[in-house]
């Protein structure tokens, strides 16, 4: 926990001084012909730090300056990096400033608060070599120096706001986000330390790769745009984060690269500002998990889901939460499903039942249960879990593997045996060279198109069309993709591509569930 910050300098007649300090009576500063007593003042608590005892070591020699330094003292640690810039413009030609974190003497992760005080002062640096922040605000009129009466006056200067939210900040939420101005926008974060036994699990996380089919449910939402530094495939896409949309499709409408947008839900999954769900629809297949005796034993979670899957009409509910739950009357709570129904429900969710069949057999249970609601909470309090369907072309002819081979040794056959680029193709290459173009510059000029002549007669057969796409239908009939990847990639329903299974085209093809 971060205790107090303070802003110290080197005045050229003041000597070493703290001007800002947060919370106000943690540093004692050293003594000035303006700093009187007062009632309000007596009965304050003791100081953390006694300012006479540090101050030769917070505001060192200009040779010291410009590195971390680490000080203990009553129990307390004092973080710090000196900064000192010379130029003519400054009294003396020198400008010495520290800006320094209060933390306890046995403090964990040391290295984050380190870091943290390094890109604090680099920040304030900043500020003064672009702005002349700090400098001229010492020469604001109503400034008040910390310990001095009437001191904080926060409507004169932003360095004590600046401190304010940055304890404030990373004490509640372990980072912050301050905005001196609209270039200046200081972030940091707290990277807490884990356990031995918590590492793989959070390498886990790291590898964990963001795949087209994945649907993104925003957990946490994030603070406004003015407040935090966006990305910019993150603004693009954030509009179209909605807990239904897969990755591929949130691309397309956001118009950007899927590479990109896996890689704007992949920060904000590794950030706990996200999760990722499959695909909802009603050919899905899902079964409960071990940790449904969790879910039967606690009665608070059953009631959580119970407000979470009613469906309520907007008389009944009075207002909305931020995660889209209504807030149910007194007298619409009559008609929440019971404890024993939800748990019922759940329950009589098996393996090879599809969701389709599980609502029409158990519709007057489902009445009044949105059933999108019921699966996305059992999936994530982690008792509910999904299977996935697979397909697996058995004859060797049809065989994923068999195409595999059979287009390499093509392949080698020499330049005789390719075939030359069609129309569609030429097509396609350059509407992919004029979308990288644009997306990685910002301008909207395409780049020069291939030869008229190259496209061709760019018209294709409805069985030409269908065979380029049973070509690309084989790659995926080797058991190890799932049918939500194969319908994401061919742009199909899971209804049109078992039509395709089951023609003939393909031999003997079973299906399976894992």
């Amino acid at each position: 926990m971060l205790r107090a910050i303070f802003y110290a300098r080197f005045h050229p007649e003041r000597g070493p001084s703290v001007i800002h300090q947060y919370p106000h009576n943690s540093i004692r500063p050293s003594p000035s012909p303006t700093t009187t007593t007062t009632p309000t003042a007596a009965s304050a608590p003791a100081p953390l730090l006694l300012w006479s005892d540090i101050s030769s070591y917070i505001v060192p020699p200009y040779d010291v300056c410009n590195q971390s330094l680490s000080i203990c003292t009553h129990g307390n640690r004092v973080l710090a990096f000196p900064i000192s810039l010379e130029n003519d413009r400054y009294d003396r030609n020198r400008f010495t400033f520290n800006v320094c974190f209060v933390l306890g003497e046995e403090v964990g992760d040391r290295r984050s608060w380190e870091q943290m005080v390094r890109k604090t002062a680099r920040f304030f640096r900043i500020l003064e070599e672009e702005d002349g922040v700090l400098r001229r605000e010492e020469e604001l009129v109503g400034l008040k120096w910390a310990g001095e009466a009437g001191y904080p006056v926060r409507d004169v200067g932003v360095v004590y706001a600046l401190l304010e939210g940055i304890v404030e900040d990373l004490n509640a939420y372990g980072e912050c986000s301050v905005r001196v101005d609209e270039v200046h926008v200081l972030n940091l974060r707290l990277e807490v330390e884990v356990e031995e036994e918590e590492e793989e699990e959070e390498e886990e996380k790291v590898v964990r790769k963001v795949r087209a089919w994945d649907v993104p449910l925003l957990i946490r939402d994030l603070p406004p745009a003015a407040e935090w530094t966006w990305d910019l495939t993150l603004k693009w896409i954030y509009p179209h984060v909605d807990g239904i949309r897969h990755v591929q499709r949130i691309a397309e409408l956001a118009d950007v690269e899927l590479k990109l947008a896996k890689r704007a839900v992949r920060e904000l999954v590794y950030h706990g500002r996200a999760m990722l769900l499959d695909i909802f629809h009603f050919q899905a297949i899902y079964a409960c998990t071990p940790d449904i005796a969790v879910f039967m034993r606690d009665e608070a979670l059953q009631d959580e889901c119970r407000r979470y899957v009613a469906v309520i009409s907007q008389a009944q509910a009075k207002e909305t939460t931020a995660d889209a739950t209504p807030v149910i009357s007194q007298d619409a709570s009559l008609s929440l499903p019971s404890r024993e129904e939800v748990t019922e429900l759940f329950c009589l969710l098996q393996p090879g039942l599809q969701l389709g069949e599980f609502c029409m057999t158990h519709q007057a249970r489902l009445l009044h249960v949105d059933i999108r609601r019921l699966i996305t909470f059992g999936t994530i309090k982690g008792f509910l879990r999904r299977l996935h369907k697979y397909a697996l072309a058995l004859d060797a002819h049809f065989s994923a593997a068999a195409m595999l081979e059979k287009k390499r040794s093509g392949a080698g056959a020499g330049s005789s045996s390719l075939k030359p680029r069609s129309g569609d193709d030429a097509a396609r290459e350059y509407d992919r060279a004029w979308r990288r173009a644009a997306l990685s510059s910002g301008w909207a000029t395409p780049p020069s198109g291939p030869h008229p002549a190259s496209f061709g007669k760019s018209h294709k057969s409805a069985d030409q069309v269908r065979t380029e796409e049973d070509e690309q239908l084989r790659d995926f009939l080797d058991g190890e993709h799932c049918m939500d990847e194969i319908c994401v990639a061919m742009h199909l329903s899971e209804r049109k591509v078992l039509e395709r299974l089951r023609s003939g085209r393909f031999g003997k093809v079973i299906l399976f569930n894992k």
